[in-house]
């Protein structure tokens, strides 16, 4: 992965103890996607992870080296799905991305219902736990809708005076959120159903006069 900070088990020529130790894993996940860095628990995750501080030790730094390990995996499996569903920074057509997009965020959802809240949570961290992230990874996928809402600007679909900011926030807005739209029971098709919808309302609201 591009940009990724220097951890004590990547130094070391090892693999990511996450992937070694499921338990650690689970416990992590679980954690912080409840609760932001701060509040989460080191000690709690250790419990529920059955691990002792010595052998935490031995894999990483402390507990932000644990958080980014986690966000590290995480990263991985999003950007996985990214390339299996062929969205990439050549695909056709903004509406078009971001309804793959959509999809993927509703894979995740399914792979595992705390992606999304993990995902949340990222975006209530103090400046200084989000500054860290950045300098550790860059913004991958804000880096990739930010492209994608450039080409849509230069092709018309949106305007050409849409802040990229702006429509990028609005954009991870929706998609780290997506598993709150809508009811747990809807099939597939319904919740695609409905995100064409949510595609018709940016499309009248920051779309170009031909979108």
């Amino acid at each position: 992965m591009a940009n990724a900070p220097k951890f004590k088990w990547l130094e070391s020529g090892g693999v990511n103890p996450l992937d070694e130790s499921p338990a650690l894993y689970e416990a992590a996940l679980s954690a912080f996607a409840e609760h932001t860095f701060q509040e989460a628990s080191l000690n709690d995750i250790l419990k529920a992870a059955g691990m002792n501080k010595g052998s935490f030790y031995y894999r990483f730094r402390d507990k932000m080296e644990l958080y980014l390990s986690l966000l590290y995996r995480v990263g991985l499996e999003k950007m996985q799905l990214f390339e299996e569903h062929s969205i990439s920074r050549n695909s056709n057509g903004f509406f078009d991305e971001f309804r793959k997009m959509a999809h993927i965020g509703l894979l995740l959802a399914k792979k595992d219902p705390r992606f999304m809240p993990f995902s949340r949570r990222i975006l209530q961290e103090d400046p200084i736990i989000r500054e860290r992230i950045v300098a550790s990874f860059g913004s991958m996928r804000s880096s990739l809708l930010s492209d994608m809402v450039e080409r849509a600007k230069a092709t018309g679909e949106f305007r050409k005076e849409l802040h990229t900011g702006t429509a990028v926030f609005v954009i991870e807005a929706l998609l780290n959120n997506l598993d709150s739209l809508f009811p747990e029971d809807w099939s597939d098709e319904h919740i695609i159903s409905a995100v064409d919808q949510l595609l018709d309302v940016i499309r009248l609201g920051i779309g170009g006069s031909e979108a």
